[in-house]
């Protein structure tokens, strides 16, 4: 189908080749067979160029740095006034959780810790006492023993409820819950007066300033893949592709998906880029040869693309291509061309007529093209 496509395109080019042709004619004829103005050009031989082979799989943007924050305590949410959007300094303040359990608590082991110094106090009185008595053989020795237990008894009981003491009033500091590092606050799950409990979110904080991109890919692409890889990637919102390296490679596939986490890097001078930003990125796992003229070349006559092939009376003929891919300033030609023909590049080819006599004035190399 393409093949029978590109046949009535060819047609059709070779008709309006035709048609300026017949109107070139009678238009010398109106001039009294004036003789036509040789264009000079630049030309270049068409040749093989190699085209890399490459994967295109979906990714996002990540950050490097996102923490989910909650509270340790359980407890009544105050003095949360950030909302999303907002920038965060490493420990601002991001809201508190009123401490009133927490403080109950305290005291509670403080008045704990209290009283098992007292009873260690009454305990070491007991135990320097039976420990004269003892002495002057006054008490059984069975009797020292109970004694010297119930003493080593309070000094364990009084070092279990420092313990318990420190660590109620170390719970005080996790009622002000601040920023891990400077960042923005990306979501809000919470408001003032709403209860947080251990292990659910209030907000989630993420640093803008190092992003990269993440993508998952099959194995038989992983295994192709190496860290320092470099692929292309284009990002919804930005107007040209940009260049990543990979620095991640996660070994462990998914056991759902089957597929392995990639991460790349971004180049550092793109900015304003949002975390979960959608990428399409293409890596390299081959190349191949093909036909390859620069782009320079290409010209549009009444909606088809081609070429100018300069033939052997040096003639400009246009003829119609059927384009592949770009890739930088070369573009692959599917059909309607041969190796070593000879093309127009300088940029007069956009006013040349079908069939035009012209003077080659340089000879580009076919390697180069340019």
């Amino acid at each position: 189908m393409k093949a029978r496509q590109f046949a009535l395109l060819t047609l059709l080019a070779a008709t309006i080749g035709l048609v300026g042709c017949q109107s070139g004619q009678k238009e010398t004829a109106a001039k009294s067979a004036a003789p036509m103005e040789t264009a000079d050009v630049t030309v270049t031989k068409v040749n093989l160029g190699t085209v890399p082979l490459t994967v295109v799989v979906p990714g996002a943007v990540v950050p490097d740095e996102q923490a989910q924050i909650a509270s340790r305590l359980m407890g009544f949410i105050h003095d949360l006034n950030v909302k999303e959007g907002d920038h965060v300094k490493k420990g601002q303040l991001l809201f508190t959780v009123d401490p009133t359990d927490v403080k109950s608590q305290i005291a509670q082991a403080e008045a704990a810790y209290r009283q098992a110094k007292a009873a260690l106090d009454d305990a070491l009185a007991d135990y320097e006492r039976f420990k004269k008595l003892y002495k002057e053989a006054s008490v059984s020795k069975q009797q020292f023993d109970k004694v010297r237990l119930q003493y080593q008894v309070a000094q364990q009981n009084l070092a279990a409820a420092k313990a318990a003491f420190d660590q109620a009033r170390a719970q005080l500091k996790y009622a002000h819950v601040k920023a891990p590092f400077d960042g923005v606050v990306v979501k809000k799950m919470a408001a003032n007066g709403d209860l947080a409990a251990p292990g659910k979110p209030v907000l989630i904080v993420e640093n803008l300033e190092t992003m990269s991109v993440q993508t998952d890919v099959a194995e038989d692409l992983y295994a192709r893949l190496r860290i320092g890889d470099e692929a292309t990637m284009w990002i919804d919102g930005v107007d040209h592709p940009v260049k990543g390296v990979i620095y991640t490679m996660v070994s462990a596939a998914d056991p759902k998906t089957r597929t392995h986490t990639v991460k790349l890097s971004l180049p550092k001078d793109l900015k304003n880029i949002n975390s979960g930003t959608f990428v399409r990125v293409s890596f390299k796992v081959g190349e191949r040869q093909a036909m390859m003229i620069p782009a320079q070349a290409m010209v549009v006559r009444a909606g088809i693309t081609g070429v100018f092939v300069v033939d052997s009376d040096n003639k400009a003929h246009f003829r119609m291509i059927r384009p592949g891919r770009r890739i930088d300033d070369m573009i692959e030609v599917q059909a309607g061309l041969s190796l070593g023909e000879r093309i127009v590049v300088s940029p007069n080819n956009k006013t040349l007529m079908n069939d035009e006599p012209v003077k080659v004035v340089k000879t580009l190399d076919s390697d180069k093209g340019a």
